[in-house]
């Protein structure tokens, strides 16, 4: 007989605010610091009137650590200290490592504002192991294009990072990451490897898995690192985030932008930042 994959824990995504962006964070919470190797997750959602530059986050520096946005819908524009300028689309994905420093800021695309629309993704912050930190930064945007379709009875999944059905995503990274959209009544069923830590965030509409627990909007799903499938039933139209990655064993200090493994390497990242070494972006 075939088991499934049990439940962990259920955690409701609560709101913040950041500068004056309100947003869900599923993680960090005080009763959840991470789930290694994912250690934070904002969830965006809001409409964008014509002509509103309401969204902008400044340049900002980052290390050791990759920050990923998955755009659902709307478009973003990124900018950094390599020079590297691009817009990404509804359904699309841009991914950083930051490596030993970058600087990059973020604006709701100018051809986007003109017309306004809704303004929904997910900023997903992936540890880089110790040995990777000091790598040199690096931007990857992924069209549609490029993303890896599974589609099944209603049931559509762009693969980002990591393989799942025999297919491995274009992001540089093992981790499993991917964008599931369900229609109502629909399901679907992960085979995952056990010593990954799995978890599914839920922006949109209500799930039953395995077939007795209900989820729902604005929840995450984490499960046991544990042998079983999951089973998963779209109870209405819903839209997931899939996670899944081995956890690193290593000692975890963040601050603000910094993610490394001591305070003193967060007071390196400090000094090299204020003293140009992670570049310039005005």
């Amino acid at each position: 007989m075939k088991t499934n994959r049990t439940i962990k824990e259920i955690y409701n995504a609560p709101v913040v605010m950041m500068g004056n962006i309100k947003l869900r964070q599923a993680f960090p919470l005080p009763e959840l610091q991470q789930i290694s190797p994912f250690i934070l997750l904002h969830h965006f959602d809001f409409n964008i009137k014509p002509n509103d530059e309401a969204f902008y986050v400044a340049p900002h520096p980052h290390r050791g650590f990759s920050p990923v946005t998955f755009m659902f819908d709307g478009q973003v524009e990124h900018k950094d200290s390599l020079g590297n300028q691009q817009v990404i689309g509804s359904n699309e994905v841009q991914w950083i490592n930051a490596g030993r420093g970058i600087i990059h800021s973020e604006r709701a695309d100018s051809e986007f504002v003109k017309q306004g629309g809704r303004y929904r993704g997910i900023q997903l912050w992936i540890n880089t192991p110790k040995a990777l930190k000091m790598e040199p930064a690096s931007y990857q945007p992924i069209t549609t294009q490029e993303l890896k379709i599974i589609q099944e009875n209603g049931v559509e999944i762009r693969l980002v990072s990591g393989e799942l059905e025999g297919l491995k995503g274009p992001a540089k990274s093992e981790v499993i990451t991917a964008m599931m959209r369900m229609d109502s009544g629909s399901s679907y069923t992960l085979n995952l490897d056990n010593s990954e830590h799995v978890t599914i965030y839920i922006l949109e509409g209500d799930l039953e898995i395995n077939q007795q627990t209900q989820a729902n909007q604005h929840q995450l799903i984490w499960f046991d690192s544990s042998t079983g499938a999951i089973h998963l039933k779209a109870q209405s139209n819903a839209v997931l985030l899939l996670m899944a990655g081995n956890p690193i064993d290593e000692p975890l200090v963040s601050y603000g932008p910094f993610v490394m493994n001591s305070q003193t390497e967060i007071m390196e990242a400090m000094k090299d930042y204020q003293q140009g070494k992670m570049g310039f972006l005005y």
